[in-house]
Order: C-alpha cells, then sequence, then structure tokens
C-alpha cells in the first residue's frame, strides 16, 4: 500500500526538480520515487547507501 504525505520545497528546488524530470522524461513525482529510491534502496533496506559507505570505508582503510 503506498503512503503519501505533503513536502514543502523552496520554490527553486521544486523548478529545479521539475527541470530534472522534463529531461529525464518522468512526472516529477516519478523522479522524487526514483531519488528516494536511490538513496534508501528499492527493498527499503538501506543496501545502496550501505554498500556506498562499505566503499568509502575501504578506500579510507587502504590510504
Amino acid at each position: 500500500m503506498a503512503k503519501t504525505f505533503p513536502v514543502e520545497l523552496d520554490e527553486n528546488l521544486h523548478k529545479r526538480l521539475k527541470i530534472a524530470a522534463i529531461e529525464e522524461g518522468l512526472t516529477l513525482h516519478d523522479l522524487i520515487v526514483k531519488i528516494l529510491q536511490e538513496r534508501v534502496g528499492d527493498n527499503g533496506t538501506g543496501a545502496s547507501t550501505s554498500a556506498k559507505r562499505e566503499g568509502s570505508r575501504e578506500r579510507s582503510c587502504n590510504r
């Protein structure tokens, strides 16, 4: 079941997001969902951010 919530955006941020959505051929809604999924992972596990953190941790340890 999808959940909804209101989000207040600065006018300039809204404009930049709208332009980015148009450039990608997406609706503003779809772009925001895509960005959120990339940030926390598609399945809600946060896998994408965990992998990024792990990679940066490995790089810093190898210096």
